[in-house]
């Protein structure tokens, strides 16, 4: 085992080796999504030629996307367009079974002109969630995360031992290589030199297909065309058409795609950040903003809808190779793809339950990071009873279809596609519900013969009442407790202590009557010193530096007041 860690972070310059081996780690855990819109395009009735080309375009709508996510910087008139950390897009989940419906009913041109609207919805989306905030808490965000990672487990984990629904009974076929690749992956990550922990997933993939084809198995080919193709890709395929009745299953798709962005951005901001304390909304609206403009490109294409790569976040974390070069070599990497021949039908015979295996294990790292996220806030019964309905709710889903296909209209179904989507909406629903009626302030008189334990309990529930964060709470609690220690020689009778928590600031201010907390003198070990006043000067100090704001003034009827402000 190596004696030194090897980490290439959001800035850094990796070397060309380690960059190469990244890039081709990335693209061959993304290669597995490739499969969304091979069904779309079969659903569309497309022929081996047509799907082939159809391919080629997946290719390059990928590759666009990821440059847009991975940009992170100014473009054209937008002032910021990505989140800039290595987080590449891939086709997902949540547009397909709206894509499949489409695709039968109205072919590959509407697929292409629903997405093109719910790419805009999503831009449009991007311009005003600093308004929506406090109804996407970042409790939310971590169980969204928490549920795509156990999603992509359960996923990985079927595609390792190559379980389908119409299977009499499990075979393992194939998991020889699966098992194998897995194996090398654990073991350098745990146990590698910092070089090839960097590349375990991609020696894993090596060892796992290695072993699949050793076994004999082979690898199952897409029935697409394999002859070579000595053209340029063959733009467009298809000419978008718009149907306002196919709208609301892609707009669910497109709310879902934000929320799952929202999250993987959260994630990686705090795996490039060991001072992680709260989201930047910022970086997060440019990266919904580029996740809108990859899925309105690829509608613009003539493809599907994409989204934020979950398992590339885990993946990084795993190899600790967090560049964002990575993120642009990636997005090249997919685009010179699409114009090489053969190359989508290369791509896609990566054995699958190897692929699986590449996915678990990076399923684990995402599963921890949405639980980490969960541990930033304190929760009390309502929020907790967001979290878990939402969560339990949500993996029903997979546990008794059969209910909710025969429980949920036609309609809905096509808006509540799996337990991703219908987890996300439960704990929106309820985070709304009980945001009614919900107390905004509250309010305490306290005396300082009380001490300090009385006004510490209030805002430890005052805190959990509302989801505030762990850290700022703490910041709170030891502006309390400075206060309480210089209460005695200012106050003349109770202090009214009032909070305002929200999602963006916690505040807490005290009135009182008496003299007012205020800078004193330099302090100093002279005779005659005015002790009191030194150290309330002291008292000031600390507290002003605890807050991020801090106001102070005399009422109208003489009181004192002191109000402190600790962003979230």
């Amino acid at each position: 085992m190596g004696s030194g860690r090897l980490r290439y972070d959001h800035d850094s310059h990796p070397p060309l080796a380690v960059l190469l081996g990244s890039v081709a780690q990335h693209m061959g855990l993304m290669a597995v999504t490739l499969v969304f819109p091979l069904l779309v395009a079969q659903a569309a009735g497309a022929d081996a030629e047509m799907q082939r080309r159809y391919l080629d375009l997946a290719m390059l709508a990928m590759g666009v996307a990821t440059l847009f996510q991975c940009w992170g910087r100014p473009l054209l008139f937008l002032p910021r367009v990505g989140c800039g950390y290595l987080l590449p897009a891939v086709f997902t989940a949540a547009y397909l079974p709206a894509a499949l419906f489409t695709a039968r009913a109205g072919g590959l041109e509407a697929v292409a002109g629903m997405t093109i609207a719910a790419g805009l919805a999503e831009v449009l989306f991007s311009r005003i969630m600093h308004r929506v905030r406090p109804f996407l808490p970042v409790e939310i965000v971590g169980l969204v995360v928490m549920l795509i990672g156990i999603i992509l487990g359960i996923v990985a984990i079927k595609l390792m031992v190559g379980y389908s629904q119409s299977m009499a009974s499990v075979t393992l076929t194939g998991s020889g290589g699966a098992a194998a690749g897995l194996v090398v992956m654990i073991a350098l990550a745990a146990w590698g030199s910092p070089p090839w922990r960097a590349m375990a997933v991609l020696v894993g993939l090596a060892v796992g297909t290695a072993v699949h084809f050793a076994l004999g198995i082979g690898a199952p080919l897409p029935q697409v065309s394999v002859k070579p193709m000595l053209e340029l890709i063959r733009w467009p395929i298809v000419v978008p058409s718009f149907s306002i009745g196919l709208l609301p299953g892609f707009l669910a798709g497109a709310l879902a795609c934000i929320l799952r962005s929202f999250g993987d951005m959260v994630a990686s901001q705090r795996a490039n950040d060991p001072n992680w304390r709260r989201p930047d909304y910022a970086n997060i609206e440019a990266g919904v903003m580029a996740d809108g403009l990859g899925t309105l490109c690829a509608g613009l294409i003539g493809t599907m809808g994409l989204n934020t790569y979950s398992a590339s976040v885990g993946l990084s974390v795993a190899t600790e190779v967090k560049a964002r070069r990575v993120g642009l070599g990636v997005g090249i990497g997919w685009i010179a793809l699409a114009f090489i021949p053969g190359s989508s039908v290369a791509v896609m015979a990566i054995p699958r339950p190897v692929l699986g295996a590449a996915l678990l294990f990076a399923s684990a790292f995402i599963v921890l990071s949405g639980i980490s996220i969960l541990g930033q806030r304190l929760l009390d019964a309502r929020r907790t009873i967001v979290v878990g309905l939402g969560f339990l709710i949500g993996i029903s889903f997979d546990e008794i279809p059969d209910f909710y296909a025969r429980a949920l209209s036609e309609t809905v179904h096509e808006i509540v596609t799996s337990s991703l989507v219908l987890g996300l909406f439960t704990a929106l629903a309820l985070n709304a519900l009980f945001r009614i009626g919900a107390v905004k302030s509250r309010r305490l008189v306290w005396s300082p013969a009380e001490g300090h334990a009385v006004l510490r309990q209030f805002l430890m529930d005052s805190a959990a009442a509302d989801g505030a964060r762990t850290d700022e709470v703490g910041r709170i609690a030891q502006i309390a407790e400075e206060f309480a220690t210089a209460a005695p020689s200012l106050v003349e009778g109770p202090v009214e202590v009032t909070t305002r928590f929200d999602e963006f600031v916690l505040d807490v201010s005290f009135t009182w009557a008496g003299r007012a907390l205020q800078p004193g003198p330099k302090p100093t070990f002279d005779v005659g010193a005015d002790e009191e006043a030194m150290l309330n000067g002291v008292t000031f100090l600390l507290i002003t530096r605890l807050s991020d704001r801090t106001h102070r003034r005399t009422l109208p009827d003489g009181r004192q007041e002191l109000r402190c402000e600790v962003d979230q």
